[in-house]
């Protein structure tokens, strides 16, 4: 496993900006594109849609889109090691669909879809979720503060990869108008680390707006954070 503690480079703490606010390390969505893959895996993965190759040799960790045209289609996710798997998604007109490349229990490319349907925000109100999609960091500890509650808690225990999630492994938490602030670190396993965390992200939302904290493995160790 990598030395967490070469996470101390993102130390810096992240204000989002820019680019309608859903870029923590660089990561941005622009133009025509209706496909987002995360590679959750542990290698490089390519993403064929419909037999074509859409994203040559997508790096562990690292995020990027295609463009499709409207309509069903049929993604496959292969990783350099030979592992596949495939995935059908239903595209349609100024939609940014996300699925993840996820490492199932025996070690083999499985996907995961990103896309939130079902949690609705209420007006006056905000949501968060996070996902631990970093393969190589073990368990992690992740706290948060919300608007409403300033005092920093547990995100989730234990806190480990996620290769399936749904709406009890992987909730989100409301709150009213405000900002989040999330807090990543490997030990101590309690809140006392919460001060000196490696990897911090705060994210101002207004009403009904809602984000996805994606933990990734980062290629030069550790963790870090996109948001979705």
């Amino acid at each position: 496993m990598r030395s967490f503690a070469r996470i101390a480079a993102l130390s810096v703490l992240v204000i989002l900006a820019a680019c309608d606010t859903n870029v923590v390390t660089g990561c941005c969505t622009t133009g025509g594109a209706r496909l987002r893959v995360v590679n959750a895996f542990t290698t490089p993965v390519d993403v064929l849609v419909d037999g074509n190759v859409a994203i040559q040799s997508l790096a562990a960790g690292a995020v990027a889109t295609a463009s499709s045209t409207v309509g069903n289609h049929t993604i496959v996710l292969r990783s350099t090691t030979g592992s596949s798997t495939s995935q059908s998604l239903t595209t349609s007109s100024g939609a940014l669909n996300s699925i993840a490349v996820v490492r199932a229990s025996n070690g083999a490319v499985s996907t995961a879809v990103l896309d939130d349907t079902g949690s609705v925000v209420p007006a006056g109100a905000t949501k968060v979720r996070v996902l631990h999609l970093a393969p190589n960091a073990g368990v992690l500890q992740v706290y948060r503060t919300q608007p409403d509650f300033q005092q920093p808690v547990s995100w989730q225990f234990p806190f480990t990869y996620q290769a399936e999630m749904n709406s009890l492994s992987a909730p989100f938490y409301q709150s009213t108008v405000g900002s989040w602030e999330i807090h990543v670190w490997q030990t101590p396993a309690n809140s006392t680390g919460w001060a000196t965390a490696p990897v911090k992200v705060v994210i101002p939302l207004g009403s009904g707006e809602k984000k996805t904290v994606l933990i990734l493995d980062d290629p030069a160790g550790g963790v870090r954070v996109e948001l979705i």
